[in-house]
């Protein structure tokens, strides 16, 4: 069965009357009735988290791992042109691309040399599949994981990028948050105003800031929220019970 189908097709926002068809749908079978919202959410969670090999999996099990650190945690930042898949920060930047069993791996060059401009610490989370191909794209500093279970192997440690750069960093930035770090917006005139060192720590602060509400929501409400919806509930910071029962 290609899970992906079910995968593409769940909403974290499905009524359920319609998780219920997608349900039917994948499995073939009408078995569903009676059951409430959150177990038809559940079904199709249990269903992929088991079954399904795509990025959202890696990125529940990488959370989990700094669940109970000191770090504030985010998904997808925006980096020059890429998207971080997963970030964390405290008195250092960790970002980590995910690259899964059906993922491509045709923009990792680009998403590295983008990530080590930024980042202090950068990671590949990969799927055995790619391991080989992925160590001859990566830089000698770039750290490796991958996971058997929920359990994370580091096959490499990341090492101190070198290559950061202030004005790359600061692209980061929206003009308020440039505003209330630096007092300025113009990334030309941070650049001169402030040594290399002053805009790193500034940056860490600015992410914190950005990121802090919306991880302690997900680290509150870790118990109640199904894997494959953790992004959803990250970006949203909506009631789990208000999505799930409702």
């Amino acid at each position: 069965m290609d899970y992906g189908v079910l995968a593409r097709s769940y909403n974290t926002l499905d009524y359920p009357e319609l998780l219920k068809k997608k349900l039917i749908a994948f499995f073939k079978y009408n078995s569903f009735d009676g059951l409430t919202k959150y177990e038809l959410h559940q079904k199709i969670n249990s269903a992929l988290f088991n079954n399904y090999e795509g990025e959202e999996i890696l990125k529940y099990k990488l959370a989990k791992t700094f669940l109970k650190k000191d770090y504030i945690a985010a998904f997808e930042v925006r980096v020059l042109n890429s998207r971080a898949d997963f970030l964390v920060i405290n008195g250092d930047t960790k970002c980590f691309e995910v690259k899964s069993k059906i993922d491509t791996l045709f923009r990792l060059k680009k998403q590295t040399q983008d990530y080590s401009d930024v980042f202090e610490y950068n990671t590949v989370v990969v799927d055995e599949k790619h391991l080989g191909i992925v160590q001859q794209i990566i830089p000698d500093y770039y750290g490796i994981w991958t996971f058997s279970g929920t359990k994370n192997i580091i096959l490499r440690e990341a090492q101190h990028s070198p290559n950061l750069n202030p004005t790359s960093q600061l692209s980061l930035l929206t003009k308020k948050e440039l505003l209330k770090h630096f007092g300025s917006s113009n990334i030309f005139e941070i650049v001169v105003s402030n040594n290399d060192f002053d805009i790193n720590n500034k940056l860490k602060d600015a992410l914190k800031l950005r990121y802090t509400k919306r991880w302690a929501f997900i680290k509150e409400n870790w118990e109640s929220i199904l894997p494959i919806d953790l992004q959803f509930f990250f970006n949203t910071n909506v009631s789990p019970e208000l999505i799930y029962n409702t």
